[in-house]
C-alpha cells in the first residue's frame, strides 16, 4: 500500500522535533504502531458481517457473532496471512461465526516445531529468566500455548471467546531457522526474533547480550528430517487430544524465483533440495496421520512465481488461491 503524503509529512515532523533515530523518535514510533494495531475495520453484506484489523478476521452472520463458533489460529511462518485471502469464500453463506487469529505468541522466532514440542515438557521460568529478560522474549513462548482451546489473541478476544478448531503452521520455518540450546537446562531458542524484533542500532549499541549469548547457548543448526517428522507427529496428536483440534501445515515452494546459483559444485546442500525433502516428508506424514497439507509448491507453480521475491513471501494475486485452498480445506474438516 503506497504511503500516504500526510504519513510522509507527519514523519519529517517528527524527525525535525524529536530527531532522527533517537530513543524520543523510537517511542514515538512505538506508540504509533501500538495504536495502528488497535484499529478495526468493518464491512457487512447479505448475510454476513466482518471485524477485521492487525492479524485477525472475525466473520459470522450478525454483530455478535453468534454461535457455531470456530476458530483458526495462525502460528509463524511469513506465508500464513495468505489464509486471510479465503476471508470472503468464508463469509459466502456462513452459518455462526469464525475468527482467524494470527497469534503473536512468542514473536518472531517461536514457532520451529522443536520450540512447540519441548513445550510440553515444562521449562521452568527461572531457567529463562536472564535470557527472556536481555532478549526481550516473553515467557508464553516456554508455554504450551500452542496446545490451548481457544484462540489466544487480545484483538479476537475483545469479540468473545473461539474455539480452538484448527491451527496452521509452516514447514518453512523448520526448513530455513537455525536454533540454539542452552548449555545448562537443554531448552532450544531461535535468537532471531530478537534481532528482527528491535531497531539494528539498538542491537550493535549493546553487544553484551550477545557475548552473554554465546557463552550461555550452542549452535544446534537447522533441524534434520527425521527430527522434523517425529516433531510433527507428536504435535498432530497432543492437539488433537489437548484441544480436540486439528493441523493445517503449509508446505513450502520448492524453487527459490530469485536464488542466482548457477554453479553447485561449492554448495554443501541446496536449499532447493532442503525444501524438496521436507516437501516429500510432509506428504508421507499427511498420509500416515491424515492431517491436511496445504501445498504450496504445486498451487504456485500452477500459478506461476515470476514476480515472486523468494519462496516465503507471496504476491497478492498468488496469495488468494492459496487462501482457495486453504478455504476447501476448512470445509472438508467441516469447519465451514
Amino acid at each position: 500500500m503506497p504511503v500516504s503524503r500526510g504519513l510522509k509529512l507527519g514523519h519529517k515532523v517528527l524527525r525535525r522535533v524529536a530527531g532522527e533515530n533517537t530513543k524520543l523518535e523510537r517511542a514515538l514510533k512505538r506508540s504509533y504502531m501500538k495504536r495502528a494495531r488497535g484499529r478495526v475495520a468493518s464491512e457487512s453484506g447479505p448475510g454476513w458481517t466482518q471485524r477485521a484489523g492487525n492479524g485477525f478476521v472475525v466473520i459470522g452472520e450478525e454483530d455478535s457473532f453468534a454461535e457455531p463458533r470456530r476458530g483458526v489460529a495462525l502460528r509463524g511462518g511469513c506465508d500464513l496471512p495468505s489464509v486471510f485471502t479465503a476471508a470472503p469464500l468464508i463469509r459466502r453463506g456462513i452459518e455462526g461465526s469464525l475468527a482467524i487469529s494470527r497469534e503473536r505468541t512468542g514473536g518472531t522466532g517461536a514457532h520451529a516445531t522443536s520450540q512447540v514440542v519441548q513445550t510440553l515438557n515444562g521449562i521452568p521460568p527461572e531457567a529463562t529468566a536472564e535470557l527472556r529478560s536481555r532478549l526481550n522474549l516473553t515467557n508464553d513462548q516456554f508455554e504450551p500455548t500452542f496446545f490451548g482451546t481457544s484462540l489466544q489473541y487480545p484483538l479476537v478476544e475483545r469479540f468473545g471467546e473461539f474455539p480452538r478448531n484448527v491451527v496452521v503452521m509452516s514447514a518453512a520455518t523448520d526448513v530455513v531457522r537455525t536454533l540454539y540450546r542452552n548449555r545448562k537446562h537443554g531448552y532450544v531458542v531461535d535468537p532471531g526474533g530478537w534481532w528482527l524484533n528491535q531497531d539494528l542500532g539498538e542491537v550493535l549499541g549493546d553487544l553484551s547480550n550477545v557475548e552473554w549469548f554465546r557463552g550461555e547457548f550452542e549452535k544446534v543448526g537447522r533441524i534434520a528430517i527425521d527430527d522434523f517428522m517425529k516433531n510433527v507427529e507428536t504435535i498432530v496428536t497432543e492437539l488433537r487430544n489437548r484441544a480436540n483440534a486439528e493441523l493445517v501445515m503449509y508446505s513450502a515452494l520448492v524453487v527459490d524465483p530469485e536464488d542466482p546459483t548457477h554453479n553447485y559444485q561449492l554448495v554443501r546442500q541446496a536449499s532447493v533440495t532442503r525444501r524438496r525433502e521436507f516437501h516429500i516428508a510432509l506428504m508421507e506424514l499427511s498420509k500416515k496421520l491424515n492431517f491436511h497439507v496445504v501445498d504450496v509448491d504445486r498451487i504456485l507453480k500452477r500459478e506461476g512465481v515470476e514476480e515472486q521475491v523468494d519462496f516465503a513471501h507471496f504476491t497478492a494475486e498468488g496469495m488468494k488461491p492459496i487462501g482457495a485452498e486453504f478455504y476447501r480445506i476448512l470445509k472438508e474438516l467441516e469447519v465451514v
